[in-house]
């Protein structure tokens, strides 16, 4: 089968599966059938490394490298090079433990003698290429699933064609092991014999060997004295070719250097020695003998000479093309023959993290580059003021979007974050590589009630402690009685977290939360003391700032309520119900030192409702809209005429009375207000509709409880 070519040099992490074995040597002629090949570049000092990362066949005079263009031979002697150009539908080929490569296109192969050099050999045939052994090609029949020896002796000569025998009825071929010349292995399946291991001679096109796999196995290799195939179960089965006498190693490996000596790379415990999944281990014949040489391996590509080459890397190296062979002692030793130009451990050589992010459809996405494929890529950003953090991750994506949320629920505060960016080497091997740098987020404010600066809206609550606290509504409804399954949905919040906005609100006897009355930006907060004296917390990003006295004489009243502009003028303004159920209007001034102006009375009869609420615009009215519950749990409906008075009230609805507290829900993208309600038996958000006939949506249900310490009091 062809090789797709890739975009970027990837290690294979897999000797034992990956079998890529190479061929070749001499520089070749052009050929019309693939387009000129470039000669021979000028030969390279001894002292310098072939240019060549990478090795996925090798011969006794060079060796095959994949590119992204096309594909190269390096012969050893001097460093020469030829280069094989690809383009649309070529591919390229080499011979296992020979200097022949194959390019070929369409029907149409030319092979390349890259020892002996001279003219090239065009084949012309309409099976499908499998492998190249020696100067043969390994053909199949796509009609008859025909295994096909395919060759021509010389450039002029005949081509043959010979149909391999021995094969079970009805064989089909699977896989195609490159091996010396003149030997053939082939995992095959049948009906009636189910998976086998073929060993055919070239010379005869016939089977002379037959190994029954009993399933299919993802590695095989003939050597002249043994075949070994992987059982499945991550071992090695190994069997003497003329005693057919075999045995079962416990890890995967493949026959090098002379056949004796067995490269492991699999993570597998051997002898209380466990071998990682990307060093390459060489085994002792006798099992006595483990000599760590690389700390990545790839492609394993015999060259025929009792050698073989290795694509892999050293942390004090780089990464490249290694020569294993045996030294005077008799021990394995690795020596980079190409490459060296890459660091072997992984490098963040760009991280792009936007530096402002405005969540208006604007914001780049994240972009990196490393200098090795990642296995993916993951940011965390970090909010400094508070230290609440988001996990992205790139999930093998060649870039990261952020959507605004910290921990997947709550909008991200304006403000300072870090980020920190980890790229995971796909090769599995060293460290992730990190980056760190900051960015700012900027997204403006928020129309309503927020207190935590990321534009969205808060429940205040005062715990037992006396601690204000500010939960953003998206994470309360994100408490779901089940969790949620399907692809992409927000998950479920068990715990919510709140910003801490102040302590010692224990002393207020009431609350409210108005919104900008002093001018700002910022929403604000009034607290009315046990003497009866009304005080304004004015609101700065997620903080409130030291309180400031607005006057006394506040204890006449009995409720206070917040949360809506009721005049039209831009600001927040309270309500007020005195003793004698007298509803009392204070309009905002934008100035902290006096916030409200002179109050104006509303009307009487208050006094039968023992909550209000002021969520803003809920029906469609001109102003900010007021909702109030009766002693017989009845909600009822004072639609706002924009001038800080209301239109005669509306049924709601009964059986409010489960509630303890009624606050704003929110405002959704249409500018419509909503009711979020709790209870010592659980809370519902009730969507606005804009509508005077049906103000809510049907109520979604949620877990929280109003109680005595955590959850004291809501406004």
């Amino acid at each position: 089968m062809s090789r797709a070519r890739t975009t970027r040099n990837r290690l294979t992490v897999a000797v034992a599966v990956a079998l890529a074995v190479t061929t070749g040597v001499l520089a070749a002629p052009a050929t019309a059938a693939t387009g000129a090949v470039t000669a021979p570049s000028a030969v390279a000092p001894k002292a310098v490394l072939f240019p060549a990362d990478s090795a996925e066949t090798a011969g006794p005079t060079g060796f095959l490298s994949r590119q992204e263009d096309g594909a190269v031979w390096t012969r050893y002697a001097d460093g020469a090079t030829t280069a094989f150009p690809g383009g649309d539908g070529v591919t390229h080929r080499g011979s296992a433990e020979s200097d022949v490569v194959v390019v070929s296109k369409g029907t149409r192969h030319t092979v390349h003698d890259m020892a002996r050099g001279g003219e090239p050999v065009v084949i012309d045939s309409p099976y499908e290429l499998r492998e190249v052994n020696g100067s043969t090609l390994v053909m199949v029949d796509t009609t008859t699933k025909e295994l096909h020896l395919v060759g021509r002796t010389t450039p002029d000569g005949e081509v043959v064609d010979r149909k391999v025998t021995g094969l079970p009825a009805g064989a089909v071929p699977w896989t195609f092991y490159g091996t010396s010349p003149g030997t053939l292995g082939l995992q095959v399946s049948s009906a009636t014999d189910g998976f086998g291991f073929a060993v055919v001679d070239v010379a005869t096109a016939a089977v002379t060997e037959w190994y029954e796999l009993g399933q299919y196995s993802r590695f095989g290799q003939v050597t002249p004295d043994r075949v070994l195939w992987e059982d499945g179960l991550g071992r090695t089965r190994i069997v003497d070719r003329a005693t057919k006498q075999g045995r079962t190693l416990p890890y995967r490996a493949r026959a090098v250097l002379g056949g004796d000596w067995l490269a492991v790379t699999d993570a597998k415990t051997v002898d209380g020695v466990t071998y990682p999944n990307s060093p390459v281990v060489l085994v002792s014949p006798e099992g006595d003998r483990k000599v760590p040489l690389l700390d990545l391996a790839g492609d394993v590509a015999p060259t025929g000479d009792g050698t073989f080459l290795v694509t892999g890397g050293t942390f004090a190296q780089g990464t490249g093309v290694f020569r294993v062979a045996l030294d005077a002692s008799g021990t394995p030793a690795a020596t980079m023959i190409g490459g060296g130009r890459v660091p072997l451990e992984m490098v963040l050589e760009k991280a792009n993290v936007p530096d402002t992010y405005r969540f208006d459809g604007t914001d780049p996405r994240v972009t990196w580059q490393t200098n090795h494929p990642d296995l993916g890529v993951s940011l965390e950003l970090t909010h400094v003021a508070t230290g609440r953090k988001v996990s992205l991750w790139s999930y093998y994506d060649t870039s990261i979007g952020w959507d605004g949320y910290l921990d997947q629920v709550i909008g991200a505060y304006n403000g300072a974050y870090t980020w920190k960016m980890s790229a995971r080497p796909a090769h599995g091997v060293g460290p992730a590589a990190v980056a760190t740098g900051t960015t700012t987020v900027r997204r403006g404010t928020g129309a309503a009630r927020d207190f935590n600066d990321n534009t969205g809206a808060d429940a205040l609550v005062r715990d037992g402690s006396g601690n204000l606290l500010a939960y953003d509504l998206d994470q309360l409804n994100a408490m779901k009685d089940r969790d949620c399954h399907e692809e992409g949905c927000k998950p479920v919040v068990r715990d919510p977290a709140p910003d801490l906005l102040g302590t010692g609100w224990n002393t207020y006897t009431l609350m409210a939360s108005p919104g900008n009355v002093a001018g700002s930006a910022a929403h604000d907060v009034v607290g009315r003391d046990r003497d009866g004296v009304l005080w304004l917390h004015r609101g700065e990003g997620q903080k409130l700032l030291p309180r400031t006295k607005v006057g006394g004489g506040w204890q006449i009243y009995d409720k206070l309520v917040g949360g809506s502009d009721l005049n039209g003028d831009g600001r927040g303004d309270l309500l007020a119900t005195d003793t004698s159920g007298v509803l009392w209007f204070y309009a905002s001034t934008g100035d902290a030192e006096a916030p409200f102006k002179a109050r104006t009375k509303i009307g009487g009869g208050w006094g039968a409702y023992n909550l209000l609420t002021a969520p803003g615009n809920i029906a469609g009215a001109p102003g900010g809209d007021l909702v109030a519950r009766d002693g017989n749990g009845v909600l009822w409906l004072y639609l706002g005429k924009g001038d800080g008075t209301f239109t005669a009230r509306r049924e709601v609805g009964g059986g409010w009375q489960k509630y303890s507290h009624v606050i704003p829900g929110g405002v959704d993208a249409k500018g419509v207000a909503g009711l979020y309600a709790v209870g010592p038996s659980g809370s519902a958000l009730y969507h606005g509709t804009n509508s005077t006939t049906r103000p809510f949506e049907p109520a979604s249900t949620l877990p929280l409880r109003s109680d005595s310490t955590r959850f004291k009091t809501f406004f």
